[in-house]
């Protein structure tokens, strides 16, 4: 037997740590290159190469984010080699890494369990909304049952309702006419939203006071590194930045966007509208108290001007050149919020006001309005969960304080106003409960302390899951509203001065608004990625505030009738999400009749058929072309009197039009059967993604063109001497909408 003798070996052992933090490192590559051996560390950052021959031996040591390390290792003949490294972090570089996830479509999505008839959406689907020329948070709610109107509106209404039976909550804090004109209608910022949330039953009784239901927005948490979003077009510019505030967690979101109106239009021509838009937030986010505390300031400004007079005199009969029109909304609120596994607790206090005032040429005389409010609240909720449901408890008060005056210019119209005060007390409660697998129930009620008396708003909903794929729902909801405008909504001025003028109830002859709704959806989801919907629902409206019937101005000026109103409908909504395609389509039918005394009329957003469709195609990830089609049928109208011109935005006619000064005093209110509105719009939008500093940015450019069927839409008649007694007034023609570029950085 020959025996080899056998060379010397030891061990090499060590510990690998982060040079600048001193941590353990796990998973580093620790190799013999000579060997062909290579060990990865432990949880502990230990490693451990046994049976290593004596004699010089090269080691290397490398960790992803870090620089390599390499050195001699001069092995013993026999026991232990301890090698204890530091790796210094140096930035990777890495290839961008494309993912294509299935285009954003609103009511498609793990994380949506919204009942149809209430709607969310988030800022990813208002992106990629194929009806959209750039993302607008309140148009990207319309449908079905939601109607904005589709060239220049003046509010969104819901459920046959007015629109300032609609309430508006940003981060919960209210505010007020959040609308812009002149190109751009939501006042929110996109680039600061999250998503958008909208309540039209029970959900709502918790939040405000609104007869018809709430638009609700969340802001963007803001990130952990600073980032800049933005756009630059035809209507608008805007910015938003967010990123960490100290070292514990804190965070800020700042946003500033101005409109154009008037700034590219021919200057010669005075039919063409003048002024600018704009609005700013700010959040402040900090830990504290076991929880967290928010400080959110919001401001929307506007201000319009329109010619007076339709035709080559540029001087209205009431004496003036132009109309102007202005108003502005501020909120500021504070709140802070702490959660536990089973219960969360939030108090909130704010400041809203919103003031407007306008200057009108009307032909009996020129007179000024000027309206405001100012409301101070204060917000403390309990929601407590269980495995037996959930259960909210919360009591708010506030104190409301409007003013409202018309100024007349001549002794034929007397100046007029009202002051109203409404300081407001509410306790409500809302139950949430498993009544077995598949059917939930949700009772509760809210009861205000107003002047005049208590005023109690109960709701119930009950939701039945049928199976995997389809759910049933149905409730009951009565709601209160302790605030009324004075705006006519019947008047054409409203798609330039959109503004809600409110008056608090308790103000002379105001009275307190009730609304008792049902519901009945249903809702299925056959597989990932289609959805589809349908609603029937019911409203009876009392207490209404009416302009129309008593005042043909754009504002009441002298006063106003008090009614009742009846709405029911259904709504269907359709919904596909792929890897390339997305499709977002809805149907609203809808019966809409106000009645004062013994008179009623169909009011002007209370057209029967309302149909709506966006298509995203994406060819490529960086491509999507968008189609979108809208059409609007059984329009009602009021004609108008003493001529009025109105044109909508385009960038080939460069700006907007509004003339004249038309009422429509001794006109059969939504006495006229318009036109059937239809639209088709094609868009098209080219990104970018570039890796700069080892960061993911995008640049991209986009384009709509509108109305490519050429169609001629009318927004309404206005009475004129002419053989046919009416000049239909013309909306949009074909023409580019839009066109810009936006980023993130």
């Amino acid at each position: 037997v020959l025996l080899q003798p056998q060379a010397p070996q030891a061990t090499i052992r060590g510990t690998v740590v982060d040079e600048e933090s001193g941590e353990p490192l796990v998973g580093v590559v620790v190799a013999l290159a000579l060997l062909n051996r290579s060990v990865v560390t432990d949880p502990r950052g230990h490693y451990l190469l046994p049976l290593v021959p004596s004699g010089p031996q090269p080691l290397t040591v490398r960790y992803i984010g870090h620089a390599p390390r390499q050195m001699d290792a001069l092995v013993p003949s026999a026991g232990e080699l301890e090698i204890n490294v530091s790796l210094r972090p140096v930035p990777l570089p890495l290839a961008l890494l494309a993912v294509h996830a299935p285009v954003a479509v609103r009511g498609i999505g793990a994380d949506d369990t919204t009942t149809f008839g209430d709607r969310a959406t988030w800022i990813a689907a208002v992106r990629q909304d194929g009806r959209l020329s750039e993302p607008d948070v309140f148009r990207a709610l319309s449908g079905g049952d939601v109607l904005v109107s589709p060239e220049s509106p003046s509010g969104v209404n819901l459920r046959g309702g007015s629109s300032d039976q609609v309430a508006y909550l940003l981060d919960g804090i209210p505010v007020f006419s959040p609308y812009h004109s002149a190109g751009v209608f939501s006042a929110w910022n996109p680039d600061a939203i999250a998503g958008m949330h909208l309540w039209s039953s029970g959900s709502a009784l918790t939040q405000t006071h609104s007869l018809a239901g709430i638009v609700a927005a969340t802001t963007r948490a803001p990130g952990t590194r600073t980032t800049s979003r933005g756009s630059l077009s035809t209507t608008q510019a805007r910015v938003t930045l967010d990123g960490p505030l100290g070292t514990r967690g804190g965070g800020y979101l700042v946003s500033l966007r101005s409109g154009f109106a008037g700034d590219v239009s021919p200057k010669p021509e005075p039919a063409y509208l003048n002024g600018g838009t704009g609005d700013g937030l700010l959040k402040l986010e900090v830990p504290a108290l076991g929880g967290r505390f928010r400080l959110l300031g919001y401001q929307g400004r506007n201000g319009l001007s329109a010619a007076a007079r339709v035709g080559p005199a540029s001087q209205a009969p009431g004496g003036k050149l132009r109309n102007a029109f202005s108003w502005q909304s501020r909120s500021v609120g504070l709140e802070w919020q702490g959660s536990t596994r089973s219960s969360t607790l939030r108090v909130m206090s704010w400041l809203a006001t919103g003031d407007a005032s306008a200057d009108w040429a009307a032909e009996s005389g020129a007179f000024d309005v000027a309206g405001g409010r100012r409301d101070i609240g204060l917000l403390a909720t309990r929601e407590a969960r269980s495995l037996g449901g959930s259960s909210l408890l919360g009591l708010r008060a506030e104190y409301s304080r409007t003013s409202y005056r018309i100024d007349s210019d001549t002794v034929a119209r007397p100046s007029w106003g009202l002051d109203g005060r409404a300081p407001l007390a509410t306790a409500f409660a809302q139950h949430t409960r498993p009544l077995n697998d598949r059917v939930q129930l949700r009772v509760g009620a809210s009861l205000t302390a107003a002047p005049g008396g208590l005023h109690l708003s109960p709701g119930a909903q009950l939701d039945w899951r049928v199976s995997p794929v389809l759910s049933l729902a149905g409730g009951y909801d009565r709601s209160h509203q302790f605030a009324q405008s004075l705006r006519n909504a019947e008047s054409i001025v409203g798609t330039v001065f959109p503004v809600d003028l409110f008056v608090a109830a308790g103000a002379t002859g105001i009275p307190v608004a009730r609304s008792d709704q049902a519901t009945l959806s249903a809702d299925l989801r056959p597989r990932p990625g289609v959805h589809l919907a349908v609603q029937a629902y019911a409203r009876h409206l009392g207490g209404l505030v009416l302009v129309a019937p008593r005042d043909g101005e754009p504002v009441a000026t002298a006063g106003y009738a008090v009614g009742s109103g009846r709405s029911h409908g259904v709504s269907v909504e359709a919904g596909l999400s792929s890897r390339r395609l997305g499709v977002l389509a809805s149907y609203g039918f809808q019966r809409v009749r106000y009645q004062y005394g013994d008179t009623n009329y169909v009011p002007s957003h209370g057209a029967a058929h309302q149909l709506e469709a966006g298509v995203t195609l994406m060819p490529l990830a960086s491509l999507s072309l968008r189609v979108s089609a809208t059409g609007v049928f059984g329009r009602p109208g009021t004609a108008g009197v003493g001529g009025g011109n109105s044109e909508s935005c385009t960038l080939l006619d460069r700006g907007c039009e509004f003339a004249g000064s038309p009422n429509h005093n001794g006109q059969a209110l939504g006495g006229l059967a318009l036109p059937a509105y239809f639209r088709v719009d094609i868009g098209l939008r080219k990104e970018w993604a570039l890796g700069i500093a080892g960061r993911a940015r995008t640049v991209a450019l986009f384009g709509t063109m509108t109305n490519v069927l050429n169609r001629r839409n009318l927004l309404t008649y206005a009475r004129r001497d002419t053989p046919a007694g009416f000049t239909g007034i013309e909306l949009r023609s074909r023409a580019p909408l839009v066109v810009g570029l936006d980023w993130t950085f």
